[in-house]
């Protein structure tokens, strides 16, 4: 292909990402990155942890400032080993979480750009494909969820690569490669609507006397994808069972917390016809009743909604997919809102919650059938009732403005939303039903356009259909200077004063007592939940800062089931006036609470700030240390017996028997401390215990003097070793499970795509 061909295929895609690029100018080229929801508390700082490992040169294999102390790459959640990930840690950690998303919303177009070019459409219908799904309420919201949204920006490329009529064995290394980045970035949801889509590709759009042909590619593309990704599948199925979401399961009432509500489909009208949902702030949204969401909006725009009906009587190729994907989406999406209140306290048979994420599926369908219907309006007058939802939105907003009361209490029973919220209901009403029908007035005005002869009418249609969703869903990625999320608060920089090296943790205490005017007060001060985020110590913030918790709080159910079982035990404790010994032995002595809430026992206050006191625990033990007493139990279960009863400093061990011991006072000295490595040396005059504070399981390797020595659990969750009288290098070495097998799968993989690159096919025959 000569290159001005080239360039015209290559330009519109360009485009596109440079407007991705414009739209989020803000965190890109100025110092601000996204914020809200979950970025603050979980995203960021676990994308932290693995920058950092990376930026070392190492795997980022552990975390040892969450939770005591846990695996990061076994963790699906955490996508680890997405290149991507690696990529980036050559850049300053601010830059890359600025380009992170942005990258991957502009990968997400390009890839349904290549979908929608691959099923023959006109390279302004790709575009507005492209814009509906890129732009999409959900799309956007994916910025506060890793690795969920990387793995969204893959869809499209994996139906490209089904769609296209290529030889069967380069179909299947390419779906081998989307395949594998889907595997490595570990949603499970992101790979069960991937599943969905390519499975109902191949029964609506494929010939029967074709399908075996593509079934086989497809099933190959899975195998290499599955070698490609066996380090990450193979250190998560040796993970998962030891959690606390497996061991000790899930309830219906929080694997269903997340589902879309059906009065929710109203947001393919109106954008936000709840409230500004955008937000977290409750007294601007009066749907809280039906309300309870991971995604701000479905809305991807009016046109989406217009191309529905089209593609529902179209007989081109994939018009039946793309509705039948987004019922299916909407379906999966919004089943478990019908399940009795009664089911909530059953166990549930498969640990994963929040079906709401299948509604990528839903955008996925729509953004398709956007990309498809298009070229149906060359030429054609847009139908009336286009004009008739205009007026009707418009009436509405005018009979919410002029009767507020009325409107409200109407809006407020026809969607059970509950009682208290009339006054947000008719401050909130008028605006979003205003916006709504401009927004459907200016998708009629721009298929108004489209319908007319003119390359300049044409182009100004698709700028008013771009802007559509741009303007309704730009708001919900709000972003902050940098300087308000990443820096130290005052209380972490002075505990980086008292406690230099970092051998002790922290403790929210807040998280022990009931809710004080002070924390209200903090938390509605809070608009996107950031400055909240960074006061409190009971999710994963500290990480940004390189401090370090114990009995944070578990969002994504990775703890070990141990650690879960510890952090209930901490409950009782903290109403125990004698518990000081228990905070003491996980190296807690920093704690920090509310003014008008009361110390943890053993805690004493040593400053503080205008909402916060800062408490201390002088008789904290050191994470890393060397045992003076103990006691020796069977088993777990008699372990959690003994730990109420052990005295200051001393430690519960798991050694299979039932004893005590006692040593003279050691000494120990780092050469080298890393969350994935950590050489010392130690001099005891008696054989002791080696306590460590990072979670028991079985996936280290730990050396003295270049002998292994096996761990065996400590104070039930963390981890100890015994340590011989005299003077010994001791070599502590966090392993990813099963890698000396598991790391094969990828040279396998690049052994098969070097056959299927250069095995020729047979003369005479033609592509498939």
């Amino acid at each position: 292909m000569t290159p001005r061909p080239l360039l015209r295929r290559a330009l519109p895609p360009l485009l596109f990402v440079a407007l991705v690029f414009l739209v989020y100018a803000d965190p890109v080229f100025t110092r601000r990155l996204f914020s809200g929801r979950d970025l603050v508390p979980y995203g960021l700082p676990m994308e932290k942890a693995t920058h950092d490992a990376y930026g070392r040169g190492r795997l980022p294999v552990w975390n040892e400032d969450v939770s005591g102390g846990r695996p990061i790459l076994p963790n699906p959640n955490a996508g680890a080993l997405y290149p991507v990930r690696p990529l980036l840690s050559r850049l300053p950690f601010p830059t890359a979480m600025r380009l992170f998303p942005v990258l991957h919303w502009a990968s997400a177009g390009v890839g349904m750009w290549m979908l929608l070019s691959a099923l023959r459409v006109s390279r302004s219908a790709a575009w507005i494909g492209a814009a509906t799904f890129v732009f999409s309420g959900v799309s956007v919201s994916q910025v506060f969820y890793q690795p969920f949204g990387p793995a969204v920006a893959l869809h499209p490329w994996l139906l490209w690569a089904l769609v296209r009529r290529r030889d069967p064995r380069r179909k299947a290394l390419t779906l081998g490669l989307v395949w594998g980045l889907l595997f490595l970035l570990g949603d499970v949801f992101a790979i069960a609507i991937a599943l969905l889509a390519a499975l109902l590709w191949m029964a609506l759009e494929v010939e029967r006397v074709d399908r075996r042909r593509e079934l086989a590619a497809f099933g190959a593309g899975l195998v290499l994808g599955g070698l490609l990704a066996a380090p990450q599948i193979v250190a998560t199925v040796l993970l998962v069972p030891q959690t606390q979401r497996v061991v000790g399961g899930m309830r219906l009432r929080e694997v269903l917390g997340f589902t879309l509500s059906p009065w929710r489909v109203l947001e393919l009208v109106v954008p936000y016809p709840f409230g500004d949902t955008w937000t977290l702030e409750d007294h601007r949204v009066w749907g809280r009743g039906v309300f309870r969401t991971l995604y701000a909006t479905v809305y991807a725009g009016a046109f989406a909604v217009v191309s529905l009906s089209v593609v529902r009587r179209s007989r081109r190729t994939g018009s039946r997919f793309a509705f039948a994907l987004f019922a299916s989406g909407l379906a999966l999406a919004a089943v478990g809102s019908l399940a009795p209140r009664s089911w909530g306290l059953a166990r549930s048979w498969i640990p994963l919650r929040y079906p709401e994420k299948f509604v990528v599926a839903m955008t996925l369908g729509l953004a398709l059938a956007a990309g498809l219907a298009l070229d149906h309006f060359r030429g054609l007058r847009p139908p009336r009732w286009l004009l008739a939802v205009a007026v009707v939105l418009a009436a509405l907003a005018a009979a919410a403005k002029l009767f507020p009361a009325p409107s409200a209490r109407l809006a407020i029973r026809a969607v059970g939303a509950g009682p208290g919220v009339s006054s947000e209901a008719a401050e909130e009403l008028p605006g979003a039903l205003a916006e709504a029908g401009l927004l459907w007035l200016a998708t009629l005005l721009a298929l108004d356009l489209f319908a007319a002869a003119g390359r300049a009418r044409e182009i100004a249609s698709l700028v008013v259909l771009t802007a559509v969703p741009i303007l309704a869903n730009r708001r919900i990625a709000p972003t902050e200077h940098e300087g308000s999320v990443l820096p130290p608060t005052a209380f972490a920089r002075t505990l980086l004063r008292r406690d230099p090296s970092g051998v002790y943790r922290t403790i929210d205490e807040a998280s022990y007592r009931a809710a004080t005017p002070m924390q209200l007060e903090s938390e509605r001060a809070s608009p996107f939940g950031t400055e909240s985020a960074r006061r409190r110590w009971k999710d994963h913030t500290q990480v940004l800062w390189g401090r370090g918790t114990v009995f944070n709080e578990d969002s994504d159910r990775a703890d070990f089931s141990r650690v879960e079982s510890l952090r209930s035990l901490s409950v009782l404790a903290a109403a125990e006036p004698g518990a000081a010994a228990f905070f003491s032995s996980v190296a807690l002595r920093f704690g920090i609470r509310f003014r008008d809430q009361a110390p943890l026992p053993g805690y004493r206050r040593f400053g503080g700030g205008v909402f916060e006191d800062w408490d201390e625990n002088p008789a904290a033990t050191p994470d890393v240390r060397l045992l003076r007493r103990w006691a020796e139990a069977r088993g777990a279960v008699e372990a959690l017996h003994e730990l109420p009863r052990l005295g200051p400093e001393e430690v519960v061990l798991e050694t299979g028997r039932a004893a005590s011991g006692v040593a003279r006072p050691g000494a120990i000295r780092f050469m080298e401390r890393t969350a994935e490595l950590m050489r010392l040396r130690s001099s005891v005059p008696d054989p002791t215990w080696l306590f460590v504070l990072r979670g028991f399981w079985n996936h280290r390797r730990v050396r003295i003097d270049g002998r292994d020595v096996e761990c065996v659990p400590a104070q039930l969750a963390f981890s100890a070793i015994p340590v011989p009288a005299g003077e010994h290098t001791i070599e502590w070495r966090e392993e990813v499970p099963g890698l000396a097998a598991s790391r094969w799968g990828p040279v396998i993989f690049a052994g098969a795509a070097a056959l299927l690159l250069l095995r020729r096919k047979p003369a005479g025959s033609s592509p498939a």
